[in-house]
């Protein structure tokens, strides 16, 4: 009997889930002249919101600020590589990248970061965070806008296209990527 596909609740629960659990990114931003440039980050998972955090002279934070138009990608692949390609998950994201100022919010990211990863309660990098105009640590909150799911735990090739409403908090539409683009051929 074939396996049914997930319910919106469900992908968020596994979207969610693949946020809390996978450490790095890579992340999209756009250059002056509007070309992209890709960089491995580590991210913080809030829900379907992610938290990105840099430094306030580097490359991708000026980007960030000059155009807040992002991609990035996130995956599980099993360490028995293609053996266990039945267990593969990713999520291609588009979204708005919006510097954090808020104390309490920037708080919060240092602790879903340290929660996440215990490894950053054991280093000083979230000691003197101070918020933008006063330190040198940067925090960028993404809000999704559009994306693609796939989850070969439903069947392999199981890809859907999401819309996200209420700030990224919520999918509001959920189509099946296959279906779209042979409409679209």
């Amino acid at each position: 009997m074939p396996k049914s596909d997930p319910s919106v609740a469900e992908i968020r629960e596994a979207i969610t889930e693949l946020l809390r659990t996978e450490e790095v990114a890579t992340l999209a931003t756009i250059d002056s002249e509007g070309r992209p440039w890709a960089s491995a980050m580590h991210i913080a998972g809030d829900g379907l919101v992610v938290y990105m955090h840099t430094f306030r002279h580097t490359r991708k934070s000026t980007q960030l600020r000059q155009n807040p138009n992002v991609s990035y990608s996130v995956c599980h692949l099993p360490p028995e590589g293609y053996a266990a390609r039945q267990e593969t998950r990713s999520l291609q994201i588009q979204g708005i990248a919006t510097l954090v100022a808020d104390p309490a919010e920037i708080e919060r990211i240092a602790e879903i970061s340290m929660e996440q990863f215990p490894w950053a309660g054991e280093t000083a990098l979230y000691d003197h965070v101070k918020l933008p105009d006063q330190g040198q640590q940067l925090f960028f909150r993404i809000e999704p806008v559009q994306g693609l799911w796939a989850d070969n735990r439903v069947r392999m090739l199981y890809r859907v296209l999401l819309d996200f409403g209420d700030g990224g908090k919520t999918i509001t539409k959920v189509e099946d990527y296959h279906a779209v683009v042979r409409g679209r051929a």
